[in-house]
């Protein structure tokens, strides 16, 4: 296998990597911590916010195959790939919390609206469902893409701007009145820095070997913002997952061969994984409330299963397995088609 071959190898490892800490970051609101607080603020601290990674990922990715790039033809793909795959998945959610119930967290206005009002400010903005902000806020980089390719060909000094754009980032925090907006504004530095890994990949690789401890102690400082809630701004999740990943990237080139092909299924079908988990997570959650409490669930809060490290890995294991066996079992049925209906 060539170098370059091993390099793209540890990106597609890193996925799956991404995907298994997005998922824990969803299960952890679904279990009750208050036995053990510092745990469950340890295990947010750790998984919340790992789209960060994701976005890394995308923007290592979108540089690494520009020399083909044709907007016409990248935007077809995305659309059938990405875009498509939300609007489906994206059903049972908008039936759920436009006719059944409400959804909680919603503007105080919203449900004032007409219910295809209602659709479209879902849709805008992903808050249907937990993990789907994610589509709209990515889906503006698909839209600045030439913009994007431009400056990495005819004016890479621009990658200079990502640490004073992290700094910033991490000042601004994800969430704001223009929902994708925001946190496109967000996201857009680490975006950056996937993309500089990319194009400058062995220089990159020596920087991170070489400064590996302060990235580590950086992770730490911002993990320590985060347990013991020290105030905010600053917001210590970027400056944590940035550093992360760039470790993690470093340290799958290295050791992807360790574990890599026990992830592999796992990173092929990770975007499949990102659109549905969170409908298992609400599965669980409603047999839970009705097993404990002989009621439907209403879409409110019920946090009834004991937060420790034992639930919490079996949560997320019977979520990442029923996930998974329920992609394979789409993909078994529609065969390539897949892509388009859960984007695996």
């Amino acid at each position: 296998m060539s170098k370059e071959n091993q390099y793209q190898q540890h990106i597609h490892v890193f996925r799956g990597v991404a995907i298994i800490f997005i998922v824990f970051a969803h299960t952890i609101p679904s279990l009750d911590w208050s036995d053990w607080p510092l745990t469950g603020k340890l295990i947010d601290a750790i998984a919340n916010q790992s789209s960060i990674f994701f976005f890394f990922i995308a923007g290592y990715l979108f540089q690494h195959l520009s020399a083909r790039f044709a907007f016409s033809k990248y935007l077809k793909q995305k659309l059938l790939t990405v875009i498509l795959p939300y609007f489906v998945l994206s059903v049972p959610a908008l039936f759920v919390f436009t006719v059944l119930t409400e959804r909680t967290g919603m503007w105080p206005w919203f449900y004032e609206l007409g219910i295809w009002q209602q659709i479209g400010l879902f849709m805008l903005t992903g808050k249907h469902l937990a993990p789907l902000w994610f589509v709209p806020t990515i889906a503006l980089f698909y839209l600045v893409a030439p913009l994007l390719i431009w400056m990495d060909r005819k004016w890479p000094q621009a990658y200079w701007l990502i640490l004073p754009l992290l700094v910033i980032s991490t000042y601004l925090g994800r969430d704001g009145p223009y929902g994708p907006i925001d946190k496109a504004i967000y996201l857009f530095p680490v975006y950056l820095m996937g993309m500089a890994f990319s194009r400058f990949k062995q220089e990159a690789m020596s920087l991170v070997m070489r400064w590996w401890p302060l990235l580590l102690f950086i992770a730490a400082v911002s993990a320590a913002g985060i347990v013991f809630e020290w105030s905010s701004p600053p917001y210590w999740h970027m400056p944590m997952k940035a550093a992360l990943a760039l470790i993690i990237t470093w340290q799958l080139y290295r050791h992807h061969h360790v574990f890599g092909h026990r992830l592999d299924y796992i990173a092929e079908i990770s975007f499949g994984i990102f659109f549905i988990h969170a409908y298992f997570i609400s599965a669980i959650k409603v047999l839970t409330v009705y097993w404990l409490h002989d009621t439907i669930y209403d879409g409110y809060f019920h946090a009834d299963i004991p937060g420790n490290l034992l639930t919490f890995a079996l949560y997320s294991g019977l979520v990442i397995v029923f996930t998974v066996y329920g992609i394979r079992s789409v993909k078994h049925l529609l065969g390539k088609n897949s892509r388009m209906f859960i984007g695996a």
